[in-house]
């Protein structure tokens, strides 16, 4: 997948994380990338809704993280999270901190202040080309156009409140079968939301009784947006011949609880270093993506195998913790006991590798 030096023209179809990190990379070391985005502007089809950027997968800080990616870290509009409750059954709210940020909000939208224009612009900056409202013709090189088919989903509203910064997890089969739900609010603006698998009970309304649940709780929400989406939990793993498919449209993202952004980014970076000729250092990138997705994988398996008692019970050793971000590390962490689960679990799961 290496471009010759009369077609230093690369095509990335989709505006997303992933393609906006294949882009500014390949810019930078002098080629030129087209991003050909359908909406008419960058972040279009995000809500505005609150996400995080997670710092457990990867041992690398943030600030580096992203320096290495290609952007500018410290101009993007984020909120460093160091406490949060978490809900379970019959368990009142348990407090989870850390010295270190458990994760980065980021608003995602096409916002000045929201994480993918703020990229966007970052990657104008570096003289980036982009044909917006426009659909990305079939010889592109690079795929970055979002999830292919939906295994779970998500549910939310976002809000205006006067009601102070605070974060939530809600765990339960009512609020989130085989998910989790979340309330975050963050300088008057809010987000509550439910990501879930579908249901057999179909009477089931995960949002409408998370939000019942927090209104019982005392925060009251005023009439907000409503907005939805999907997620894919397949395994294609990892082939970085053209087209090459990056971020959610190679599967790209944390299986457990859907962190996806810095996968996404990842692998937009290992594609176009595999475009450069680096391909040892794409080959590097994607091993560790892949392991890190297999684990993710069993993790999601073994978490929806819980009733609601165990989610409790593990919600309460989570928070006596001393370290909880050292737990979550550590179910990503290649060693023989997650080797072992991988071998045991990954073969059986309901959604195949493809």
């Amino acid at each position: 997948m290496i471009a010759s030096n009369l077609s230093r023209t690369i095509g990335i179809a989709g505006g997303g994380v992933a393609g906006l990190t294949t882009a500014i990379q390949l810019k930078q070391s002098r080629f030129d990338p087209i991003v050909y985005e359908k909406e008419s502007q960058v972040g279009a089809g995000r809500y505005g809704d609150y996400e995080g950027l997670e710092n457990w997968i990867f041992p690398f800080n943030m600030a580096k993280f992203f320096r290495q990616s290609g952007f500018d870290f410290s101009s993007l509009t984020t909120h460093p999270i160091y406490r949060f409750l978490v809900h379970s059954h019959n368990s009142g709210p348990l407090t989870v901190q850390s010295n270190r940020p458990f994760f980065y909000m980021v608003k995602r939208g096409s916002g000045k202040n929201d994480l993918d224009y703020q990229l966007y612009k970052q990657c104008q900056q570096a003289g980036v080309k982009f044909e917006l409202d426009h659909e990305a013709p079939e010889s592109c090189q690079i795929r970055a156009t979002g999830t292919r088919k939906a295994a779970a989903y998500i549910r939310g509203i976002n809000f205006q409140t006067k009601l102070k910064n605070q974060v939530h997890l809600l765990l339960g089969h009512e609020f989130a079968p085989k998910g989790y739900a979340y309330l975050i609010i963050i300088n008057g603006k809010g987000t509550l939301a439910t990501a879930y698998k579908k249901p057999k009970d179909l009477d089931l309304d995960p949002l409408h009784n998370s939000r019942d649940y927090f209104n019982a709780f005392g925060i009251s929400f005023t009439e907000g947006d409503s907005f939805g989406s999907r997620g894919s939990f397949s395994l294609p793993f990892g082939s970085l011949q053209p087209p090459c498919q990056v971020g959610e449209a190679g599967g790209y993202q944390d299986y457990l609880f859907g962190f996806g952004i810095r996968m996404s980014m990842m692998s937009g970076k290992a594609a176009a270093l595999s475009i450069l000729g680096r391909k040892k250092e794409a080959k590097e990138i994607m091993k560790s993506l892949n392991r890190k997705r297999r684990f993710s994988f069993v993790n999601r398996v073994l978490y929806e195998r819980l009733n609601d008692n165990q989610m409790a019970v593990f919600a309460k050793k989570f928070s006596e913790s001393p370290d909880p971000l050292s737990i979550l590390s550590g179910a990503y962490t290649w060693n023989f006991k997650n080797i072992l689960r991988w071998i045991n679990i990954g073969h059986r799961y309901e959604i195949r590798p493809t």
